[in-house]
């Protein structure tokens, strides 16, 4: 796995309580797994907010409303049902 060392601000109190509780040589891993999950949570949100948009216009195109209209009628017969 490639690493890149960073330069970060944070808050003196947060610091303070994630230094008590983890040990010296976890730290790294333990911020890599947290930045990890939370990267992947934004991008679960941006693909479920990108897919909620997409629907909303979809659901206001008149033409694609139309040809499901048109196409209803279809998912209303018995098609698996046998004579």
């Amino acid at each position: 796995m490639d690493q890149v060392r960073v330069n970060l601000t944070l808050d003196e109190t947060v610091w303070g309580a994630f230094a008590r509780m983890v040990p010296k040589r976890k730290k790294s891993e333990i911020i890599n797994e947290l930045l990890k999950r939370e990267v992947e949570r934004i991008k679960r949100q941006q693909e479920e907010e990108s897919l909620s948009a997409a629907f909303h216009d979809a659901s206001e195109d008149q033409e694609r409303q139309a040809a499901i209209q048109e196409w209803e009628s279809l998912d209303l017969e018995n098609w698996g049902e046998k004579s």
